[in-house]
């Protein structure tokens, strides 16, 4: 276990090294909320309440959906897609540790930086906007419970499209796919109940809806449903099977540039 913590502090050392791009992403996640803060209350100015948000649950929603969306992403699929194509794979998988389980822990180093990166933006909107919802504690604890099991799924579909590399040959492609899949039905730009009911019913069967709308639906109260928590622990099975099997797949058909 040692050695995969050390991973998960060699990540966050080599993050805070950059200082200008650690300060440029900083400054572009601030700059992010504080924009649609602003264009939402210019919106709730004009009429109190859209789609059965108003402006303070709205703004927890934009605040807690920007932590969301940092905290999910692709860093598993990103390092386990080059690897594959720089050859380096075939040299991790004979290292004396799981690679895999190397990239959760890697992940984690990232997602602590992310984590950090909120709490001084969040202090930050505190000054600017303090008007927003927040809900009693057991609510918060299933929140983060959630919040939790949809990072596990994010994780595991990002693993999903790394291993897509094998058959591709090409990570820039697998990334805007994902990019595209997560920022669409994850909520990441909109609650998904913006969209219209059609869209919105597909969208809330993909594993991704698990990762930001429903644990906020869950933290605002408008999700009081406890069995999304058992659907969301029952994706995780069903995709580290899919992953097995694409795992044994992609062995077949190794193709390595640069090793």
């Amino acid at each position: 276990m040692r050695k995969y913590l050390y991973m998960t502090r060699l990540t966050m050392m080599t993050a805070l090294q950059y200082k200008a791009f650690f300060l440029a992403t900083f400054v572009s996640v601030l700059a992010r909320i504080l924009v649609s803060l602003f264009v939402w209350k210019t919106i709730f100015f004009t009429q109190p309440e859209v789609n059965g948000y108003n402006l303070q649950t709205f703004t927890t929603y934009i605040i807690f959906a920007s932590l969301l969306a940092s905290l999910n992403t692709f860093s598993i699929g990103e390092d386990l897609s080059y690897a594959i194509l720089k050859g380096q794979i075939a040299g991790e998988f004979l290292r004396p540790y799981s690679f895999i389980l190397s990239l959760f822990f890697k992940d984690l180093g990232t997602k602590l930086i992310e984590l950090f990166k909120f709490l001084v933006v969040f202090l930050i909107i505190l000054l600017v906007q303090s008007d927003f919802y927040l809900p009693d504690g057991k609510t918060i604890l299933v929140f983060l419970l959630s919040a939790v099991l949809g990072m596990f799924i994010v994780q595991l579909l990002d693993l999903a499209f790394g291993f897509a590399t094998f058959f591709t040959v090409n990570a820039w492609g697998v990334m805007l796919l994902r990019m595209g899949l997560f920022n669409l039905s994850s909520g990441a730009l909109l609650p998904l109940s913006f969209y219209p009911e059609k869209v919105e019913k597909i969208l809330s069967f993909m594993p991704y809806n698990y990762a930001i709308n429903v644990p906020i639906s869950i933290l605002l109260g408008r999700e009081t449903d406890l069995s999304l928590l058992g659907l969301q622990l029952l994706w995780l099975p069903v995709l580290a099977g899919f992953i097995a099997v694409l795992w044994s797949q992609a062995k077949r058909k190794i193709v390595i540039f640069g090793g």
